[in-house]
């Protein structure tokens, strides 16, 4: 497991991914082809680019509706889509911005007055900026994106029925959190100040990518157990690292950073079409029914950082992402989109 400092050193970050490629050694079979999610419904954040766009063609592919949660590039991710041969009515784009908690509410009760009924949840949408900026609610973007949002939109989904609870067998709804190995390197979680202004500065940017992993993986272990009964999950909970990947996520980082980067991404890293192969597993595996708490490095089980996996700190993390929630809707605005 590399140190923790590895999340303040971009180079050594990059060599750890590229050495992944080499190093994790697959353990799960693929997936068959009448694995499939014919009639069920997907929900997919950050969906128009990336990993998010791969998966959300894969999803539907293998015979789910999509909803594409994204604010932006939709109508051109839908395009794309059918040219890879989605049929159109496959994915239903809906407009959120992940930074705007209204947004986020906005989302969740249209779904709710639609009646609609989510069968799986992922996780994926996540910005690396090089600068700290403000949400509408007065709190730090690189958070409430990689963090909060996740936090308050299955909260919200759980609570408006969106997604169900009380399922069961091969019907049990499954949450995916794209989480990432960074969570290994991230400093302890400082849980008195979860909302305050982070060091916006470019070479602490991945220590905090890190940091904001742990809690996801954290807040995902703790959603578990909440929702365990009996020994038996009312809600699948999985978590994945896809490994190195070619993506756009560091396309605000400095140029001396980022050109180094796109490089070893090209030469190195994995397609988002071939990364995904374990969110399909964790969202499609007939093997995983009656599972919960699976964490995924590509195709390779592993258990989280014991930090994650701490049930005092993730009692208190729940109740502090509770408080600033509820000081956000205070302050919120109406939605940007």
């Amino acid at each position: 497991m590399p140190g923790r400092a590895v999340g303040n050193n971009p180079v050594s970050a990059i060599l750890v991914g590229v050495l992944d490629r080499f190093r994790v050694r697959r353990q799960l079979r693929k997936l068959s082809p009448d694995e499939r999610l014919e009639g069920k419904v997907a929900l997919v954040t950050g969906g128009s680019s990336g990993l998010g766009f791969a998966t959300t063609v894969d999803l539907a592919r293998r015979g789910a509706r999509v909803l594409l949660a994204d604010c932006r590039n939709l109508e051109d991710a839908h395009r794309r889509a059918m040219s890879l041969g989605v049929p159109g009515d496959r994915i239903e784009l809906l407009p959120v911005d992940l930074a705007d908690i209204a947004s986020i509410e906005h989302l969740t009760a249209d779904l709710a007055s639609r009646s609609v009924r989510l069968d799986r949840v992922v996780l994926n949408a996540a910005i690396v900026p090089t600068k700290a900026r403000s949400t509408p609610q007065g709190l730090d973007e690189m958070f409430v994106v990689n963090y909060l949002s996740s936090f308050a939109l299955v909260t919200q989904l759980l609570s408006s029925g969106v997604l169900p609870s009380d399922r069961q067998g091969d019907q049990v709804p499954r949450v995916i959190f794209v989480a990432s190995e960074a969570h290994r390197w991230s400093d302890d979680l400082v849980l008195e100040h979860l909302d305050s202004p982070r060091n916006g500065s470019p070479r602490r940017v991945l220590g905090w990518y890190g940091t904001y992993k742990l809690m996801l993986v954290t807040f995902a272990w703790e959603l578990s157990r909440r929702l365990s009964a009996d020994g038996a999950p009312r809600v699948s909970v999985f978590a994945l690292c896809p490994g190195g990947m070619r993506t756009n996520i560091a396309r605000e980082l400095p140029a001396p950073l980022r050109y180094p980067l796109k490089a070893v991404m090209h030469l190195f890293f994995q397609d988002p079409f071939l990364a995904n192969e374990p969110v399909l597993y964790l969202a499609c595996s007939r093997q995983l029914q009656g599972d919960t708490r699976v964490y995924l490095h590509k195709m390779t089980p592993k258990d989280v950082d014991r930090r994650a996996i701490d049930a005092k700190t993730a009692a208190v993390l729940w109740q502090r992402s509770e408080a600033i929630l509820v000081q956000a809707r205070a302050k919120t605005r109406s939605p940007r989109v």
